[in-house]
């Protein structure tokens, strides 16, 4: 699709145009290493056992970055014995002493978790301050560096940030948010208390300059970005100013120039007045959907058959891979009387729903990992009021598990878990391919780096599958793991066409990936030696939603005879007119449709999509990808080739010209979901530095192998120019 667009019109919904000349992907980009594309929640580890994490057990099993829980000052209150994990998000100034550790201990363990290759997230609490009424020393309230603030009514000073009460929105909205202000009223749902704390008005410049100062604190400390707690209540054109008053994050880590990741959680299930699409120029959100609609299928209430398009435009509230933060459940839907996802105390339900999140290629995953708890308030285990309530470390069993008896749950460290997120790591980037569907059954490949297949019927299910997996012996890493290059579990054996036999139990899952390869990953295969650079522009106008393609090959064998060309599917290896390809185009990583749609695309043919060529969310490619390029250098969707304008989609590929009479190929455009083929073409000669004719007519575009083609799509005219 027309990739520019995409976030700004999406199912027929408008949204708010990019504000102060924003790049709407700016704050989108997750800032981990490529191969680590898995964040986990720490929900209330303190800083020193989150340190000891990242390098004893999150850098082993493919974890990227961790979340944790906020850092700044933050309310005490010994509540029936205990103190609630909701104190951490009542602040009382922004001083980096709280609940978890130290300025010193928090400065350490960023510097650590970055060391082994693991950022760090912070989760950041800019909505509000305490609730309304509480006070330093007033019916045992305190704080954790003991700052003076006063949340009476009216007087609402916090001098250590400073705030006063002309900070607040007292003056907009002075009461709660009603139930009722949900559906009917944005301005109340933003404006007004959420249950009594006091809500800051970011519209303030001075409310400005203190949440971006404690924000640039924490980059110059080195995290990677933030999780914005209650962005549903703050005014996305509020926030946008406040994230464009951050620097760049540390070159010395991250590299020039890159922006803080920002994920905005905004709870939008439906019908509501405050929508998920408000905040998507601003960065991701978190997609509560997308826990409900598996938690769905874990719990029998759904088909998981229906899965195998969970992406964009599933459902409600599912948008673009890049503008989503996905995760089963979290720190607080966990907590519901009955909870609408699977959690922890649903056992095999939720080790199912967490290893398809880590499986499927939509979106950016979180996996939580909690403490024990039965009481919603319940706080993180701790060493009784005599300490302070001081938060306890969890324990390890010898199976690397969390010892139970700490109290500690640590979903990450579940066999399984910590297994698919090794899964997740190899398969990063990869494609789905392969997508096999029955009723309550669904099995994909990851593109020649991983395979999996969920049987939620009772009965086995028994099938050869294409895995797109090189040859050899994998591990089942579900329900083992590869230990000693031997396989604890089920060994599924593949052989040298990608297939494989495999018996999936009932309510069982298969999942094997080159990580739990016996002898090790296999070699990438190198480029073929001998193709040839070529780069084929097609200018189509396009609307949000369409995906423009090629088909074509070489009709003419390079004896100048007519080839026979297979009708398909699936015959491109055998098909005399099929081209061989390596794709070569370098696009921007929001351009998730030209990246999945163009893994194993092998050939240029007539057929359409290639066996084991990769989905995108489950969706077959049409032929061979076209990405959308513009000729303007400051655009993001600046191609070098591209000397021609807005509106001409590319595709650089290397080409085998020794399949080709005189190097002439054939090229159509195909453009989906409604339009289909081009029209017929009657091409004559082409104009351009290198111009020239075809030896050959034809009724599509003829390219030339080795340059830069440019045709629009319906018109007899083409250029030919030097790469």
């Amino acid at each position: 699709m027309h990739l520019l667009l995409v976030s700004l019109l999406i199912l027929g919904q408008c949204l708010p145009a990019i504000a102060d000349d924003t790049p709407f992907w700016w704050y989108d980009r997750t800032n981990t290493l490529s191969s680590r594309q898995t964040m986990v929640h720490l929900f209330e580890w303190k800083w020193t056992d989150i340190a000891n994490e990242c390098e004893n057990f999150l850098q082993n099993y493919g974890y990227g970055a961790v979340q944790i829980s906020p850092p700044m000052e933050h309310i005490t209150i010994n509540q029936n014995n205990d103190m609630p994990w909701w104190v951490r998000y009542q602040p009382v100034s922004y001083k980096l002493d709280s609940r978890s550790g130290t300025e010193a201990e928090l400065q350490d363990m960023i510097n650590r978790c970055n060391k082994v290759g693991v950022r760090v997230v912070v989760d950041a609490v800019m909505n509000h301050m305490v609730g309304v009424g509480e006070r330093q020393g007033a019916d045992g309230v305190g704080s954790t560096a003991n700052s003076a603030f006063d949340g009476t009514d009216g007087v609402e000073t916090f001098p250590s940030v400073p705030y006063a009460a002309p900070s607040f929105n007292d003056q907009r909205c002075h009461r709660d948010i009603q139930d009722s202000d949900y559906q009917n009223s944005a301005e109340n749902v933003r404006n007004c208390r959420l249950v009594g704390l006091l809500d800051l008005d970011q519209g303030n410049q001075a409310v400005r300059t203190s949440l971006a100062g404690y924000l640039n604190k924490l980059i110059d400390m080195g995290v990677a970005g933030f999780r914005f707690d209650a962005s549903k209540h703050m005014w996305p054109g509020d926030l946008m100013p406040i994230l464009n008053m951050t620097k760049n994050l540390r070159s010395d880590i991250f590299g020039a120039n890159v922006r803080p990741f920002a994920v905005h959680e905004v709870i939008d299930r439906g019908g509501e007045a405050v929508t998920c699409g408000d905040y998507l120029n601003i960065g991701r959100y978190t997609n509560f959907n997308f826990g409900a609609a598996v938690s769905n299928a874990a719990k029998g209430y759904a088909n998981w058959q229906s899965l195998s398009h969970l992406g964009p435009g599933y459902s409600y509230g599912n948008y673009e891979d890049h503008d989503v933060l996905n995760f089963i459940d979290n720190h607080d839907n966990q907590r519901d009387d009955n909870p609408y996802v699977v959690t922890y105390k649903n056992g095999d339900q939720y080790r199912m729903a967490v290893a398809f999140m880590l499986a499927w290629s939509y979106g950016y995953p979180r996996v939580m990992s909690s403490f024990y708890f039965n009481d919603h308030n319940q706080g993180p285990p701790n060493n009784g009021a005599g300490s302070g309530f001081a938060t306890r470390s969890p324990t390890f069993n010898p199976d690397l598990t969390c010892n139970s008896d700490s109290g500690w749950v640590c979903e990450h460290r579940w066999p399984t878990i910590r297994q698919m997120s090794l899964f997740r790591s190899v398969s990063s980037g990869r494609a789905a391919a392969e997508v096999v569907t029955q009723s309550n059954r669904i099995a994909f490949a990851r593109e020649s780096a991983a395979f999996f297949a969920l049987n939620g019927q009772s009965g086995d299910w028994t099938q050869t599958f294409q895995t797109t997996l090189p040859p050899g012996e994998y591990c089942d890493q579900y329900n083992g793991a590869l230990d000693n290059n031997q396989c604890t579990s089920l060994k599924v054996s593949v052989g040298f066409d990608g297939k494989a036999v495999i018996t999936i139990k009932g309510n069982q899952v298969v999942a094997v990936s080159q990580a739990s390869r016996v002898d090790g990953p296999h070699p990438t295969d190198p480029t073929p030696t001998g193709y040839t650079k070529t780069v084929i522009f097609l200018k189509r106008s396009t609307n949000p939603g369409e995906d423009l393609f090629i088909r074509g090959g070489a009709n003419k064998g390079t004896n100048g005879k007519t080839n026979t060309c297979s009708p398909g599917p699936y015959q491109q290896s055998s098909d005399q007119c099929a081209t061989p390809i390596v794709h070569n185009t370098t696009v921007p990583f929001f351009f998730t449709e030209y990246l999945t749609w163009s893994q194993s695309d092998n050939y240029l043919d007539f057929e359409g999509a290639e066996e084991k060529q990769g989905t995108h969310d489950g969706i077959e490619a049409f032929g061979t990808p076209l990405a959308y390029s513009t000729n303007d250098p400051s655009a993001i969707e600046y191609q070098p080739y591209n000397q021609y304008g807005a509106g001409y989609w590319i595709a650089e590929l290397l080409v085998d010209c020794s399949k080709l009479n005189n190097g002439w190929f054939e090229l159509k455009g195909y453009l989906s979901p409604s339009v289909g083929w081009e029209n017929n073409i009657n091409q004559g000669t082409c104009d351009g530095a290198v111009g020239g004719k075809a030896p050959y007519t034809s009724i599509n575009h003829i390219a030339r192998c080795g340059f830069v083609n440019v045709f629009e799509w319906g018109k007899n005219g083409c250029t030919i120019d030097m790469l």
